[in-house]
């Protein structure tokens, strides 16, 4: 009994409960505005691209210049919203057999007609015969190259009405008032006029359509939902199961093509490059201290000399030119001791020096043998040196005396 009082007291207070939050809260929407996504402001396309998908047209959007310089395996629309330069002539002559083979390319030009030289800007729109007069908002034609993304700045689209060859009705569609088209050499099979030029002309070749729009910005995110933009561009898929629709055809940069086509060299040598200067930036041995060092005196610096050729094996060396150069220092200061043999010298020194001619004899021409016979040696010739600089004083306090 007890646990079943406990369950209908739990059932009481989760009815409450229940109770409680309904009389406190109501259910309400509310429209949040987020502005245009990060995907709809790098693809103007993307509304048409999901419009398409919507009437169960196989549609992507593709941005580079992949699918113009190499074809779709299959037909359908391709649809080049930058159309760019002029591809190389087997490329473009590549296109256009894909085009007589069923498929439907949309182009529109990116650059007004040059009267010097007679040319569109695209060896595709001259082979077509397309000639594109841009006006500017005075009306004068220009021959400025066009925006990438959207008509003449302050350029206000116009409707036009026309009528299409399928289609019952009027259509009406906004087109930039500053762009028209002329058919040069009056092949195209169907076009969209009015009293200053052509806002579409089209092509048949072979079992395809090229068509070539003054301007592409009907069927962008802010205006296919206008008018029968949306209804154009489906009509102009026509039968076609695909569409590609190519929202840019510039050149990808070199790091996006390397990361297109060589991702994995791309990450080994970033991971590597990351791994150098981790490397760079460990240290090696102990921290230098930032206190100046204390300079020692000339005795110990001189001490320290000694201990270290006396450690590498050079004090052999340095005795030998010690003793050559105390030799050279008593000829020099005694010009006696030139003509004398070594003996003679030996005790003539000895004997000026108040020393023993062995001592001396050892100072300067022989050798040691251990640490404490080079130091009694190297105190004689200390000695030797010294009685030299005392007979240089002598001899200087007595000129300055005589004189």
């Amino acid at each position: 009994m007890l646990w079943i009082l406990f369950v209908l007291l739990l059932l009481l207070l989760v009815g409450w409960g229940v109770r409680w939050f309904f009389d406190n809260f109501e259910r309400g929407t509310r429209d949040v505005v987020q502005g245009i996504s990060p995907a709809a402001r790098k693809n103007p396309l993307l509304a048409a691209e999901r419009f398409l998908n919507r009437l169960d047209i196989a549609t992507e959007s593709i941005s580079g210049r992949d699918q113009l310089l190499k074809p779709p395996a299959e037909p359908g629309l391709l649809l080049v919203y930058r159309l760019g330069s002029s591809l190389p002539a087997e490329r473009e002559q590549a296109l256009l057999d894909w085009v007589r083979g069923g498929g439907h390319l949309l182009v529109a030009p990116q650059q007004a007609w040059d009267e010097e030289t007679e040319t569109s800007g695209n060896s595709l729109l001259d082979r077509l015969g397309v000639q594109p007069v841009f006006q500017d908002s005075e009306g004068d034609e220009s021959d400025l190259e066009a925006s990438d993304s959207a008509p003449d700045e302050g350029a206000v689209p116009a409707l036009v009405r026309f009528r299409m060859p399928g289609v019952s009705g009027p259509m009406a569609v906004a087109f930039n008032p500053q762009r028209q088209l002329f058919d040069r050499l009056g092949h195209a099979q169907w076009a969209v006029e009015t009293a200053q030029g052509s806002h579409l002309l089209q092509y048949a070749l072979g079992r395809g359509n090229v068509t070539v729009m003054s301007d592409l910005q009907p069927f962008s995110n802010g205006s296919i939902g206008e008018h029968d933009h949306a209804l154009l561009l489906a009509l102009l898929a026509g039968e076609q199961r695909r569409v590609w629709l190519l929202y840019s055809s510039a050149m990808p940069s070199l790091p996006v093509l390397l990361w297109r086509h060589a991702s994995g060299l791309v990450v080994s040598l970033s991971t590597l490059v990351l791994l150098l200067l981790w490397w760079l930036t460990r240290r090696s041995g102990p921290l230098r201290s930032g206190e100046q060092p204390p300079r020692r005196n000339l005795m110990e610096h001189l001490a320290a000399v000694g201990r270290y050729l006396w450690r590498i094996d050079r004090a052999v060396g340095t005795f030998r030119q010690s003793q050559l150069a105390l030799e050279q220092a008593w000829q020099r200061r005694h010009p006696v001791l030139g003509g004398l043999q070594q003996r003679g010298r030996c005790e003539w020194i000895a004997k000026y020096a108040g020393l023993s001619p062995r001592a001396v004899e050892q100072a300067l021409y022989g050798d040691y043998q251990g640490e404490q016979e080079f130091i009694r040696v190297t105190i004689t010739q200390q000695r030797l040196a010294a009685q030299l600089r005392l007979q240089k004083k002598q001899q200087e306090f007595g000129g300055e005396a005589s004189g």
